[in-house]
């Protein structure tokens, strides 16, 4: 048995029930397993996890594409000023040619090629003004910035077939896909796609135009062309590269932010379903709920019956997390159902109308729960238990002997609701005598050791003397001394006491005033 607190632990005011979140020891908070799951997701070495998931696709698209239109503007308006500043050089070479004397000439090759650049400011100016503004799709900025290139590149290879020029159109070639891996954002497979064709178009003329075809000079001069693209496609890579992790860094961000508020709003919910306090002539129940994750799969009910008693139901749903905790809501709002239509159902009746609905509905979908129904009559302190598949609730007399009552039955949604029986069991509880319900994550919480905390050691703490103050916090309490590691399950604790107090029910004001920010 683990040892014992030295002292109880603080509780609230009374019958001011919890839901909490599990402490780490100096206070620290557990984080919960979305954040576990989520903050890996920050550093994953896939650079397209993010552009190919179905959630983050369209507007990882959205955001290339406005990216691309904006710098395709860019690149024309740049280029333009290039073939500006290369028109008014052009110009200031044929001033330098212009004859001194009637006998002087211009060179002719100089006269064929002042067309040159004119031709490919019209180009980038029709591109820039017509073509750019009505670009929305990637692939039609792309296909645009491709045909652009492929134009720009031909004028620039006709100055090769210029007698008299001593001009390679290679090194334009380099320049134009350079400057476009420099200002658009594509891949290297895009940015190649205009430089296939004007690459064999270039070899073609310089072929056909060399002198000396049989040199190695220009064999070698060929096959290494291409290397002079590897600075553009680096460059395209890179960046690329780059844009992904930011992109990527921005979406968890924004989407880890989402789902927690999600989450959040999801757990206030969750925690709306869950019973005030309940106090009144003859009776005191409180209950402590520690999820393992920010939703949990426990779920406690509690109501009055017509006679003044008080009705008590656990449910344990199988899983965690999110699922259990939307099983727990169906299951909560069949739960009111057959209390509303039969306030003075019994506890077996209870379960057997749980298992019908677990079994044709939730079973379906391999979902199953284990529950435990108590009813008190302060009136005279009989207990009826119900118990399917959860469990045993624990006795603790007023000697401070502990009592099982080991009434196991069929968990709910495994059987036919006509092959369920779930028998009642009845006992007496005199003034000061309590019942203990509890969810299996008390019992099958882990040590050091890697035992169990088990049930036998919960009953001898159950008989501790002199009683806490407040038995739920100090079954808690223990279980989390005892628990090494993150928590394995969801842990929910409540009793149920005969007492000789007068005072009524708390109402729900004052639950929330005596634990509010507890939840």
């Amino acid at each position: 048995m683990p040892s014992s607190p030295k002292a109880d632990p603080p509780r609230p005011s009374r019958g001011a029930a919890t839901i909490r979140s599990r402490p780490l020891s100096r206070g620290r908070s557990v984080p919960s397993r979305l954040e576990i799951r989520l903050l890996p997701c920050a550093s994953m070495a896939n650079e397209t996890a993010i552009e190919t998931s179905d959630e983050f696709r369209g507007e990882y698209e959205l955001t290339l594409e406005t990216w691309l239109q904006r710098r395709f503007s860019r690149l024309c308006a740049t280029l333009f000023v290039i073939e500006l500043i290369g028109i008014v050089g052009w110009g200031l070479v044929l001033a330098s040619e212009l004859p001194s004397d009637s006998e002087s000439v211009i060179d002719p090759s100089l006269l064929t090629a002042l067309p040159i650049m004119p031709l490919s400011a019209a180009v980038l100016g029709w591109f820039y003004f017509r073509v750019s503004p009505r670009l929305q799709a990637r692939e039609e900025i792309i296909r645009s910035a491709s045909t652009m290139i492929l134009v720009l590149g031909l004028i620039d290879l006709s100055t090769m077939l210029i007698p008299g020029l001593d001009t390679d159109g290679l090194i334009a070639i380099y320049f134009l896909h350079l400057v476009s891996s420099l200002f658009l954002p594509w891949s290297p497979s895009d940015s190649i796609r205009p430089m296939v064709p004007l690459l064999g178009i270039w070899i073609l003329v310089k072929i056909l135009t060399s002198p000396a075809i049989e040199s190695p000079l220009l064999a070698i001069e060929i096959v290494a062309s291409p290397l002079g693209l590897l600075p553009g496609l680096g460059v395209c890579a890179l960046r690329m590269w780059h844009w992904r992790r930011r992109f990527r860094s921005a979406a968890m961000a924004r989407g880890f932010g989402v789902m927690r508020r999600e989450v959040k709003q999801a757990r206030r919910i969750h925690e709306s379903l869950f019973p005030t306090p309940l106090r009144g002539p003859g009776f005191d129940f409180d209950f402590d709920f520690q999820p393992m994750r920010d939703l949990g799969g426990d779920y406690i009910h509690a109501s009055r019956t017509p006679e003044g008693g008080i009705r008590v139901v656990l449910i344990d749903v199988t899983g965690h997390g999110l699922s259990a905790a939307m099983t727990v809501t169906r299951l909560s709002g069949e739960l009111e159902r057959i209390i509303a239509e039969d306030p003075d159902i019994g506890p077996g009746a209870i379960l057997v109308t749980l298992n019908r609905y677990a079994h044709l509905v939730l079973s379906q979908h391999s979902i199953f729960a284990t529950a435990i129904a108590a009813e008190l009559d302060p009136a005279d302190g009989t207990l009826r238990t119900a118990n399917a598949g959860h469990p045993p609730a624990m006795v603790r007399r007023g000697d401070g002997g502990v009592e099982r009552l080991d009434d196991h039955g069929i968990l709910l949604g495994a059987v036919d609701p006509a092959q369920f029986d779930c028998n009642e069991t009845r006992t007496t509880l005199a003034t000061g005598e309590l019942v203990l319900l509890y969810t299996d994550g008390v019992t099958e919480v882990r040590g050091r050791s890697g035992g169990l905390f088990g049930i036998d050691s919960l009953e001898e703490a159950m008989m501790r003397k002199p009683a806490p103050k407040s038995w739920v916090r100090f079954i808690t309490s223990m279980v989390d001394g005892y628990r090494v590691g993150s928590p394995e399950d969801d842990v929910l604790v409540a009793t149920i006491t005969h007492t000789d107090d007068p005072t009524e029910s708390i109402s729900e004001s004052d639950h929330r005033s005596d634990a509010g920010g507890k939840s």
